[in-house]
């Protein structure tokens, strides 16, 4: 079995995910939204870890990505494009 190279504390992924508090990164945790690891021994309080695995598919996941057969602004006989918004 690999391990991975790395784990980050909850600290360490905000400031690389430029989130203002690790309070951010716990909520992604408990929404299942970004896996970590609990590595806290016993019942207590939760220690999560994070993967760089982890932190790369959570922003993969979020990535905007053109849809495929979106319209393109209408353009005006003078050639400037004109968006309608409805």
């Amino acid at each position: 079995m690999a391990f991975p190279h790395s784990f980050y504390t909850a600290k360490e992924v905000a400031v690389i995910l430029r989130m203002a508090k690790p309070d951010a990164v716990y909520t992604l945790i408990e929404r299942g939204l970004l896996a970590a690891v609990n590595v806290a021994a016993g019942s207590g309080r939760p220690t999560w870890r994070i993967t760089e695995a982890a932190i790369t598919a959570f922003i993969e996941a979020r990535r905007h990505r053109p849809v495929a057969g979106a319209r393109t602004p209408r353009t005006r006989a003078n050639g400037r494009n004109v968006t309608k918004y409805f």
